[in-house]
């Protein structure tokens, strides 16, 4: 049975793995574990693992943000979506979408926003499918 868990320093290679994936370069083990040590301990990150016993399925990240306008209502941004290849297709993604979801809502989030490479089609029409409208953006390199 699938459950979702936080991720911890001890789960650093198996992610190490699926971001190298993801984003096709290279990671680097002892700060990634030292950047999970951290964020784990943070109320405002979910790095939302889920697994099937022992085993990473896939794994979203969700941070909260402040906002300034109207209410000052947080708003969610979700990124380094990835579920391993096997499990693609068998609906993981949308369970870790509405677990991160649910936990934004719980922590008085109003809306949810991510953004996603133009190559990466096939995910953006799982995004739609899950409710979100393709608005544009930008993102630049610092």
């Amino acid at each position: 049975m699938m459950y979702f868990r936080k991720a911890e320093k001890k789960d650093a290679r198996i992610l190490k793995t699926y971001m190298e994936e993801l984003v096709s370069k290279p990671g680097d083990l002892q700060l990634l574990e030292k950047q999970l040590d951290s964020i784990s301990k943070l109320e405002h990150y979910y790095l939302c693992l889920a697994c099937e016993g022992d085993e990473v399925l896939g794994t979203a990240m969700g941070i909260l943000c402040e906002d300034i306008c109207e209410d000052c209502r947080r708003f969610l941004v979700i990124e380094n979506v990835y579920v391993s290849e096997p499990y693609r297709g068998k609906g993981i993604a949308k369970c870790i979408f509405e677990e991160l979801e649910r936990w934004g809502k719980k922590h008085n989030a109003y809306y949810s926003i991510l953004v996603s490479e133009n190559k990466r089609e096939r995910a953006h029409a799982f995004y739609e499918r899950a409710g979100y409208k393709k608005m544009g953006g930008f993102k630049k390199m610092l």
